[in-house]
């Protein structure tokens, strides 16, 4: 099987949202984070099943929902040179809108499923931007170590889910069932 070959880009100090547009349609995933370019190769088998898991999950809540959307991969903007693409996001608008990504409000949720390459990344640079611009939570997914870790912005350390677990984001929304046994599949233990 031969390898992706690395895409040659175009030398830029501070990259925008305009010049994601510029860029190859090759597989890779293009994000910019205050103004550095980041490239995500294709993820592996068990990163892409555990994010359609849990996209399946908060899209099966959101048809339940009046005003919910769900989406992987999701987008979230904050301005010019910030553009992150998260694994999965949900977000308090309209499941069908058409809204552009300028106009959308922050996710309430976002899931990143941590991955060799880019759980540095994913962890100690998208994770603190997210909380800082407005997302509410942040789910880190370890399918290595099948733990999920839940990030606030005003918390020092995660709550860390090792096993099923459910979450509300409002005292009067329905709870969304996180099992394990979807998300990760069957433990071998």
């Amino acid at each position: 099987m031969a390898m992706p070959v690395a895409p040659i880009l175009p030398d830029r100090e501070i990259w925008t949202i305009d010049d994601l547009e510029q860029l190859p349609d090759d597989g890779n995933r293009y994000e910019v984070l205050h103004g550095e370019l980041l490239v995500t190769s294709a993820p592996s088998h068990r990163h892409q099943n555990a994010a359609t898991a849990l996209s399946y999950l908060l899209f099966a809540w959101c048809r339940e929902q009046t005003g919910w959307a769900a989406l992987g991969v999701g987008g979230f903007y904050v301005d010019r040179t910030t553009f992150l693409l998260p694994d999965v996001a949900l977000y308090e608008m309209d499941q069908h809108s058409a809204a552009p990504w300028t106009d959308v409000p922050p996710p309430v949720i976002v899931i990143e499923v941590l991955s060799p390459s880019t759980r540095r990344r994913d962890r100690h640079r998208k994770r603190p931007a997210y909380l800082w611009h407005g997302v509410r939570e942040v789910w880190l997914v370890n399918v290595a170590t099948r733990v999920i870790e839940r990030w606030t912005a005003g918390a020092e350390f995660p709550v860390v889910e090792s096993q099923s677990f459910s979450w509300s984001p409002r005292a009067d929304v329905p709870a969304i069932v996180v099992e394990f046994a979807t998300v990760f599949g069957p433990s071998e233990t």
